[in-house]
Formats: structure tokens, sequence, C-alpha cells
């Protein structure tokens, strides 16, 4: 997402969400600061300009029905408004922050070098996690597999034989590359930057 569809999207979650929070009377929360409250939903903000019109003047309603306290109008935990938005829309996978800070880290280039950038971003994706010693170890295996897997898809496009199934894997795959293979070089140009300007 670039900083205008951001922006764009920052100001989408303003007038579908808050300002129909904010006009339907919902309070922060007793003991919250109201720079804490404001810190929360300035995060909320930045964190569900992913999400379309629709779902989030639905978040809304959904919101109002999560709210708390004897009047039914405190606002819910930043917690519970992040859940109740990823059921109704999830997030971009390179909005998962551990997959696009492990790859532009020095992981990235050695699991490129290596030949299993495709799997460690899958894996990184599907678990929000940094993989294991045993992890990687399957990872790698995988890697391996969808080589080959690779090389008999294209030898089969060569002899146009391959199948509609065999394009959609190998697209997919392609389409993670391009991904992966992004997320490392905006790592290997900060490190860059960051060297030039030591």
């Amino acid at each position: 997402m670039d900083s205008e569809e951001r922006k764009a999207g920052r100001d989408r979650v303003r007038s579908c969400l808050f300002d129909l929070l904010d006009q339907a009377g919902l309070v922060r929360k007793r003991g919250v600061s109201a720079e804490a409250h404001d810190q929360a939903r300035k995060r909320l903000i930045d964190h569900l300009a992913y999400m379309d019109e629709a779902n989030l003047l639905t978040l809304a309603e959904v919101v109002m029905d999560h709210a708390d306290g004897p009047q039914q109008n405190v606002m819910p935990a930043e917690v519970t408004i992040r859940n109740l938005a990823h059921g109704l829309q999830a997030p971009p996978f390179a909005e998962k922050r551990i997959v696009s800070s492990w790859l532009a880290s020095v992981e990235g280039p050695i699991a490129e070098a290596s030949g299993h950038l495709v799997e460690l971003y899958r894996f990184l994706r599907a678990n929000g996690r940094p993989p294991m010693a045993f992890d990687l170890t399957q990872i790698k295996e995988r890697a391996g597999n969808n080589q080959r897997q690779r090389q008999l898809v294209g030898d089969r496009i060569e002899r146009a034989a391959a199948s509609a199934a065999d394009r959609e894997w190998l697209e997919a795959y392609l389409q993670d590359e391009r991904a992966a293979r992004a997320l490392v070089a905006q790592g290997q140009d900060k490190r860059e930057a960051a060297h030039e300007d030591a």
C-alpha cells in the first residue's frame, strides 16, 4: 500500500468508523487517560486503513454491539476492535509485521541465497512467528520439493502439456516470490542508506 492509498485508508477509517462511533456516543473507558485513548485510536486508524468502506461501516455496528459499561456506551478495548475487524476483513499478508521485518532483516538475503525464500515467506505469513530450527529444516525440504515441482511444471509448459492446475501453482509461486523479493530489496535499501549516512 503506497502513501496515497494509506492516507485514503486512514481517512476512510475516520469517517466510516470513528465518526459513527463518536456520533453514537461511545466514550473512553473509565481509568483510561485521554492520551492513551487517543493513541489507541491512532493505532487503530493506521492498522485498519486496509479495510474497505462496507466492512468499516459493518465494523462500526459490531463495535457498538460490543460496547461495555452500564449504559452500553463504553468503547471496547483496542484488541477487541482489531479482532472484530479481522473477522470481517483479514489484513493483507504484508500487513503482518513479522513477514516484512524478518525478510527485510539479514535473514531475507540468506534465505534468498539458500533457495528457500518463498517457503520462508509462506511460513511467516501462515504462522506469524520466526521459524525454529525444526521449522527451518521443513522449510528447506519444502523448498527442494517446490524447486522440483517448478522444473516439472516449466517442462510441461514448454511441451504445451501443462494443466490449468500446473499454471495456477506456478503463478501463485511466482507471485509469492515477487512479494518476498520486494521485501528483501526494501531491507537491503534501508541498510545501504543507513550505511551511507553513518
